[in-house]
């Protein structure tokens, strides 16, 4: 207790000016956020208990009667729907005398009538057509039937001898004793002796399911009955539900007794209050007059369902009503404490006082503030640092069209920032290719293309930079570097394009000395809006293909190319074509390349522009993939997933593209032509072995199994040797001695018959024998037989 009086004398003693300030803060915030917050729960609270009672009682009434007329509506939809039907041209006197068995067609056609006449309404569940004549039958939409048993043909006919054309029954439903609910319409409906009826039986679950939204609460139930027919169709289910609905009723006639005569003849809707069990229900009821017949309609709903809302909300009103007064009593108690601690610190900041006061959040705040603006400084630095890569990542952007969305207001503003005047203003797009590379053997290795790129941008820089106030140099990479220049309007065209063009010599000439590599320059038109910048370079990019391959160095302008006879009509060697391709198929790689070597030479002769050599090695390599598919092989399998043309297009030098023809394709499709010979030779072979085994004895050569194997004899010949070890001929002769050896062993025939039996002459088949064996035939028998 000691410690929390001290505290508390300490705290008062601290603030010994603004006591009494805070003390009258306390109480006059206090007063101000409580009465208020008291007037307006406690009239809202009144408001809600007195009126929205009545209000929720009245909508409840309301609902039930828009229900109910609507159900009463569709009732009487479907009347109307029923009697049209007994009027269609379909049910005339000529059903008197259908005949089944020839009037398919209209048979086939009554089915489909009640078909859709089943499905017209959502309260129908089953239509049939009763004939009386020329005898008793049914029609359903699946069947008809005849009818023989006296009493279903009875209870037809009922129907034809009711007083009315159109009328409700309530027929029991088959297998229960539960009634059901049918509306009938005799046939033809302007007939004063009519033959049929149209039988339509309601879906009680559906008029129920329509039926329940005149209780529009899980509680409740709703019910519809005739008291002339007895029938009922209730909501309630289970024994305790009957006796709901047995209960409701005779209140319903209690009520209707005691209204009178003229309220029961009346139409109008009533409602009145019902106990049960101890549950309160709010019934409301009404009649449909349904073609005489009197329905009648009762829902019952708890009133705890239909003020639940009012009494929820008026909880609700209480509980937020008191916290929002307890909130708002200590938020004030808080604010009013902290108000001024907060402000005195601020004071001290602003002042430069010095003091030991206890740290709060406004110290965290002055310390983030010093941390922030020393992280202010920094990144100040290091954007400054950065300046020139992000200038240089806009730019490579820009020409590349990625920035192509931005409007042209956009990206002068952009273009600002980085340092660069953009109003009245004109660009010009240069691309720098460099060419060679595969020369420079022993200066650079495979893998310096970036290193030599990048010399050679620095060099542009250097040389363009110097000469011009806004230059801007972009790496490419792959040989290739971007300049976008930009000068005044003023400046006339010729003056800057005679500069222009020395600046580019002296390039060449730069490049040639120090990387030897030769260079060409794609110069574009010049333009006034930087949205036009990624056309500009688009263009030059393409106008490089258009380089002559006998001009080392060269200088194109976009605007003359039409001028150049760069289109002129180039001859395509499709002798060198074919010559490839047989070279490639008969697996003389060598003798390829050496062919594509010319076929590059001559079309460098006919037309010498990189594009013509490029278009010429493309339809090459096309014929070259169809030749592949001709033989049978998959063009997928054998080069891969790779895009074969796109790379060949990224190819701008003769050597490299002989080079990438010669491991790329060439290699790949010899190889597996190779490997498919060499298995499809071992298949022959093993055929024709198997033939030698199978037709030694009689006359065999190797022209007869070329021809019967679709070979030549020299093929076969070279690929037997190849495969088996030894000759055609010799494996035939050891096949047959190895025959005659066991004939001459195993049976007693003749010399001659043994001759005779593998396929020789007498006399050739003792001297071969001996030459093979050493012995005569008739030697061998007696040497094994005496063994």
């Amino acid at each position: 207790m000691t410690g929390i009086g001290s505290a508390l004398l300490s705290y008062f003693q601290k603030y010994k000016y603004n006591n009494r300030f805070f003390w009258k803060s306390l109480a006059m915030i206090l007063i101000m956020a409580s009465i208020p917050g008291l007037i307006t729960g406690l009239s809202i609270y009144g408001i809600a208990t007195n009126n929205v009672e009545e209000e929720l009682q009245g909508l409840h009434q309301n609902q039930i009667s828009n229900r109910a007329a609507n159900i009463d509506d569709q009732l009487a939809f479907l009347e109307m729907t029923v009697s049209h039907w007994a009027f269609d041209s379909k049910f005339d006197d000529k059903l008197k005398s259908l005949n089944f068995a020839y009037n398919y067609e209209t048979v086939q056609d009554m089915y489909r009538t009640l078909l859709s006449l089943e499905s017209s309404h959502p309260f129908l569940q089953k239509v049939e057509l009763f004939l009386d004549k020329p005898r008793p039958l049914v029609f359903t939409t699946e069947r008809y039937k005849f009818l023989s048993d006296q009493t279903d043909i009875e209870r037809y006919e009922t129907l034809l001898k009711h007083d009315k054309s159109m009328f409700w029954t309530f027929p029991k439903l088959e297998g229960t004793n539960q009634l059901g609910l049918t509306i009938v319409n005799k046939i033809p409906g302007d007939s004063t002796e009519p033959f049929g009826a149209l039988v339509a039986t309601l879906n009680q679950e559906n008029l129920l399911k329509v039926l329940k939204t005149l209780t529009p609460y899980d509680e409740g139930v709703t019910m519809l009955f005739n008291e002339e027919a007895n029938w009922n169709l209730s909501s309630s289910t289970g024994p305790d539900g009957a006796e709901l609905d047995q209960a409701l009723k005779q209140a319903y006639m209690k009520h209707q007794a005691e209204l009178g005569e003229a309220a029961v003849n009346d139409a109008k809707p009533e409602s009145l209050l019902f106990d049960y069990q101890k549950v309160s229900y709010s019934v409301s009821y009404g009649h449909f007059n349904r073609m005489g017949q009197k329905w009648v309609y009762i829902s019952a709903a708890p009133l705890s369902s239909i003020t639940a809302p009012v009494v929820s909300i008026s909880k609700w009103i209480l509980i937020i009503s008191f916290s929002s007064l307890l909130i708002a009593l200590l938020l004030s108690w808080f604010v009013s404490r902290r108000i001024y601690h907060p402000v005195q610190r601020l004071l001290t900041l602003l002042s430069g006082d010095k003091s030991d006061e206890v740290k709060d959040e406004f110290a965290m705040i002055e310390k983030h503030w010093q941390h922030m603006s020393k992280e202010t400084e920094t990144m100040r630095h290091k954007l400054e640092e950065q300046m020139p890569l992000l200038r240089e990542g806009f730019f490579l952007q820009l020409a590349q069209g990625y920035l192509i969305s931005l409007q042209e207001s956009d990206l002068k503003e952009r273009m600002k920032r980085y340092g660069w005047e953009t109003e009245e203003r004109q660009f010009v797009a240069l691309v720098v290719q460099l060419t060679g590379f595969a020369n420079l053997e022993g200066r650079f290795s495979q893998g310096d293309e970036s290193l030599v790129t990048y010399a050679a941008s620095n060099i542009i820089d250097e040389l363009f930079k110097s000469q011009y106030e806004q230059a801007e140099i972009m790496n490419f990479h792959n040989f290739s570097i971007g300049v976008l220049l930009s000068f005044p309007i003023s400046h006339p065209h010729t003056w800057l394009e005679d500069d222009l063009e020395q600046v580019c010599q002296d390039i060449i000439l730069a490049i040639n000395r120090i990387l030897k590599m030769q260079v060409t320059i794609s110069v574009s038109k010049w333009v006034h809006n930087v949205k036009q910048i990624p056309h500009l370079f688009e263009e030059v990019k393409q106008a490089l293909v258009y380089r002559d391959l006998l001009d080392e160095n060269q200088i194109i302008k976009t605007e003359q190319l039409s001028k150049l006879n760069v289109f002129k009509e180039t001859g395509y060697p499709f002798t060198l074509d074919k010559e490839v391709i047989h070279a490639i198929r008969n697996g003389q790689e060598s003798d390829a390349v050496d062919l594509i070597g010319q076929f590059m030479k001559e079309l460098a002769a006919n037309g010498s522009t990189e594009f013509m050599l490029q278009q010429g090695m493309l339809q090459l390599l096309g014929s070259i993939r169809y030749a592949s598919l001709q033989s049978g092989m998959n063009p997928v399998q054998l080069f891969g997933s790779v895009n074969l043309f796109e790379q060949l297009a990224q190819i701008k030098e003769p050597e490299q593209m002989l080079k990438w023809f010669q491991h790329k394709v060439i290699a790949v499709f010899v190889q597996e032509m190779i490997s498919r010979q060499d298995y499809h030779f071992k298949q022959i072979i093993e055929q024709v072995i198997v033939h030698l085994r199978e037709q030694y004895m009689t006359p065999l050569s190797l022209e007869s199994c070329a021809d019967l194997f679709g070979t030549s004899p020299y093929t076969l010949s070279r690929a037997f040797k190849q495969i088996t070890g030894i000759n055609f001929i010799d494996f035939l002769t050891n096949i047959r001695i190895s025959s005659a050896k066991s004939l001459l062993i195993e049976t007693d025939m003749k010399i001659n018959e043994v001759a005779d039996a593998i396929g020789y002459q007498h006399s050739y088949f003792n001297r071969l024998f001996k030459k093979y064996e050493g012995i005569t035939p008739s030697q061998f028998r007696e040497l094994n037989r005496t063994e």
